[in-house]
């Protein structure tokens, strides 16, 4: 078992906590610097695309892990529609998921200008669907401004 985790019973239940370890020496300003700049540009290559970032729900290659011997599937999509919703999905995950990479990596200038990509094509990708098929969310004022409510009126995805 790891040194990092430390088990206990509670009645009969086995509860096991994750200890972070202790640092070991001090860090000044210089060295954390020194640190946070040698985070840049890792990440180049270790990056999946969109489509596969999207299926295994990391975008870090060496960081996904498949729970015990399950795998993904991809879906089987049949109209122009759910394509297009599903493209709109792919592209926010990945700049949501480029956006929490960021938190610990934030001098990668190439997950920067990923990011920015990505999100610019989520927001075409969006505009595109809402002209076509009506509002996603509210999250732009333009589903109020044009039909108040509008996405009530149009069939659910389990209805079709």
């Amino acid at each position: 078992m790891r040194e990092d985790y430390f088990n206990y019973m509670d009645g009969s239940n086995l509860i096991r906590t994750y200890m972070m370890p202790a640092v070991q020496k001090s860090f000044d300003l210089n060295n954390m610097q020194s640190m946070v700049n040698q985070n840049e540009n890792v990440n180049q290559t270790n990056f999946l695309n969109p489509s596969e970032g999207f299926l295994k729900g990391n975008i870090e290659s060496n960081k996904y892990e498949p729970y015990k011997n399950m795998t993904y599937i991809k879906p089987n999509i049949t109209n122009e529609r759910d394509m297009m919703l599903y493209k709109v999905q792919e592209m926010c995950f990945m700049a949501h998921d480029i956006n929490l990479y960021l938190d610990t990596h934030p001098n990668d200038s190439y997950a920067i200008n990923l990011y920015n990509k990505y999100n610019n094509d989520a927001k075409k990708l969006t505009d595109e669907y809402e002209k076509r098929y009506g509002p996603i969310d509210l999250s732009d004022d333009s589903g109020l401004n044009m039909t108040p409510w509008s996405w009530i009126n149009e069939p659910w995805p389990w209805n079709e």
